[in-house]
């Protein structure tokens, strides 16, 4: 019976009307009485001749688009749309008509001594972590600027910090249990250590920077969620019996700190943490549950669980949802702000491994990427939970770490030893 209503369907006509948000074709809204066979390609076709018509068209080529209906992009044909949506052929259904993203372009791959863990970009470097315990420094043309040794274990996690003039600093995190915060001058190409920060017992998972970067947290398989200072508090001195400094600290040499404030509250290890505003903090962990903190009065203010594990946690610094992936091969859309017995209000399924990295676009609330044991990277539509956009391929081994910072390029690590470098130029 469901086949014989779908075919029906499939031979009935739709009455469309297409319309957008988009200034410069605003004027080619039409209705028309489509085949419930016609999807996007057949969509396409008419809205450009549409758009001629209307001599709304410039370019030397005709640009690409998508099609929303009711908020979702079209992935199938109208019918097989309506029919899901339980939409009937009577009414006139609205299909909004959108720029399509284009396709990320391979720029480059950067072979490492041992497996790519962690990556972050910022406008001009990149910033990349190793089990060979190094950090590297490379520019998006893939020239390498600096190799630092930059702990005893494999490093795990980094962020930059800030940047003023040459001067660069970020933090690194490592199965050594140790947290090293680091000073780059770029006009002399030297680095040192600022700062030696100890107190986790366990391998560290992630560190974010704050907002005003005047701080970090630090999250670890032990459970705990720490918050560093990038000032004098936390730091160690030496003293003698009396309380009194035990000897001068040499001018080059690392200070020792501790952090100025740990929470506990999960129950297994804490793999992802970000910083959502300045006293509001969230993390998730293996634990199945994600948690949001109130630095001022230092207590776990919600908790959400999830029906798995989870691997990697990030905030949309847009809308403020979260992304999380998981054991289960499952991507999920959160909204805390949601009064309903779930929170999740998108699950995104096409990886076929662990999903070991997700983050949110910096420009765009609808798009982000995420990275999986499967090998791949992909790019995704929120509208779009069970089709990405686009596969992001190269890597022969898992994806351990993907990175959006910078709006024009997509970076990803893998146990391949390669850190990939995409190039993206949004639909405008």
């Amino acid at each position: 019976m469901a086949a014989a209503q779908g075919d029906g369907l499939t031979q009935a006509h739709a009455q469309v009307k297409l319309f957008t948000k988009l200034k410069r074709y605003a004027a080619a809204k039409s209705t028309f009485s489509l085949p419930g066979e016609t999807g996007c390609a057949e969509l396409s076709k008419i809205l450009i001749s549409s758009l001629q018509s209307h001599d709304l068209l410039d370019d030397a080529s005709d640009p690409e688009f998508d099609f929303l209906i009711n908020g979702e992009l079209l992935r199938t044909t109208i019918a097989q749309f309506m029919e899901s949506k339980e939409i009937s052929t009577e009414e006139v259904v609205g299909v909004e008509f959108i720029l399509k993203q284009p396709s990320p372009s391979p720029e480059q791959s950067i072979l490492h001594n041992d497996w790519v863990s962690c990556v972050q970009g910022n406008s001009k470097y990149i910033l990349s972590g190793s089990y060979d315990h190094t950090v590297k420094i490379h520019t998006y043309e893939g020239t390498e600027l600096l190799t630092l040794p930059a702990h005893s274990a494999p490093v795990t996690c980094l962020s930059w910090i800030s940047s003023s003039d040459n001067t660069y600093s970020f933090v690194t995190g490592s199965h050594d249990q140790l947290l090293h915060v680091w000073q780059w001058e770029t006009d002399t190409n030297s680095i040192k250590c600022l700062y030696k920060c100890s107190g986790h017992a366990f391998a560290l998972s992630s560190v974010v920077t704050s907002p005003d970067n005047l701080q970090f947290a630090s999250v670890s398989r032990d459970k705990m969620l720490k918050i560093w200072t990038l000032d004098d508090r936390g730091v160690n001195v030496n003293t003698d019996d009396e309380g009194a400094p035990s000897k001068k600290r040499k001018s080059n040499e690392a200070q020792s700190k501790v952090p100025i404030i740990t929470l506990a509250g999960h129950s297994e290890g804490i793999m992802g943490v970000c910083w959502k505003a300045m006293s509001n903090i969230v993390t998730a962990g293996l634990d199945h549950t994600i948690r949001i903190w109130n630095l001022e009065t230092q207590t776990n203010t919600q908790t959400i669980t999830s029906s798995k594990a989870i691997l990697s946690l990030d905030c949309s610094p847009i809308s403020g949802r979260f992304l999380t992936g998981s054991s289960d091969r499952h991507v999920r859309l959160w909204d805390h702000r949601v009064k309903d017995s779930s929170m999740v209000i998108g699950n995104f399924s096409s990886h076929t491994g662990w999903v070991s990295s997700v983050f949110w676009s910096q420009d765009n609330e609808n798009l982000f990427i995420s990275g999986s044991y499967d090998n791949l990277a992909k790019l995704w539509d929120v509208r779009s939970p069970k089709t990405p956009l686009y596969d992001l391929t190269g890597h022969s081994d898992k994806v351990m770490a993907v990175d959006w910072s910078c709006p024009s390029y997509m970076l990803s690590g893998g146990a391949d030893n390669s850190l990939n470098i995409f190039s993206y130029k949004a639909s405008q």
